[in-house]
């Protein structure tokens, strides 16, 4: 068959179920062309229209790299994701590698991922919400395929006295639901604030304010007992 030949549009139809895309039926194809609204309006795709087997190769590959832009669109709609983040699940959808790349390279360029911007929020999430350190924080953004240098830029702006005071919130929480000896108690909270990923040099210094918390209530209620006697 002449590659040049048109095939006819003969009929078009929306198919509902999945929101904005067409089918659209061409003599000769066995399947019909299913397309974004978006491609269809770009290709003017309308019942009787002739295509060449070249346009409608053309119009597929479009049409692949476009739903893979939508499909990515609509993940982050959702909550923020990293490119990585975003790759695997486009991999899931079935996307090839050069529309994944395309895809993620738009959406970067429209300012919907921004590894550098998803980190910075992720950190403060993590400190802020649940009391992590920035050696579990490190561990936890690497696994989600942001860089080594962008870790360790956003982790250099953060405030220590932030990560102590979030570790300091961290243990005092723990603490109340500790009935040990206090030597045990002890134990259990620097390796609490360990897993939690805070260093070394943090956790001395909370088990040092804890410590001392303890001293002053216990001076405190040695006086409240002389008063009272």
């Amino acid at each position: 068959m002449d590659e040049n030949a048109e095939k006819v549009i003969s009929s078009i139809k929306v198919d509902r179920r999945q929101g904005k895309m067409y089918s659209v039926y061409v003599e000769a194809l066995p399947e019909p062309l299913v397309v974004h609204e978006d491609i269809f309006i770009s290709y003017q795709l309308t019942k009787g229209r002739g295509l060449t087997s070249s346009l409608i190769d053309e119009i597929r590959e479009e049409n692949a790299k476009y739903m893979a832009y939508i499909k990515g669109i609509r993940y982050l709609g959702t909550r923020a994701r990293s490119s990585y983040q975003l790759a695997l699940h486009l991999r899931r959808q079935q996307f090839s590698e050069p529309h994944i790349a395309e895809a993620i390279a738009r959406l970067k360029e429209e300012g919907y991922v921004d590894d550098r911007e998803y980190a910075s929020s992720y950190v403060r999430s993590r400190i802020g919400k649940q009391g992590k350190g920035r050696l579990r924080i490190a561990q936890e953004l690497k696994g989600q395929g942001i860089s080594s240098r962008i870790i360790e830029q956003t982790l250099a702006q953060l405030d220590e006295d932030e990560e102590v005071e979030a570790a300091y919130e961290a243990a005092s929480k723990k603490m109340r639901s500790l009935h040990g000896e206090p030597a045990e108690n002890s134990r259990k909270l620097l390796q609490f604030l360990m897993r939690r990923g805070y260093s070394g040099a943090i956790c001395r210094k909370v088990m040092q304010m804890l410590e001392k918390e303890d001293i002053n209530r216990l001076e405190v209620d040695i006086n409240r007992e002389l008063l009272d006697n």
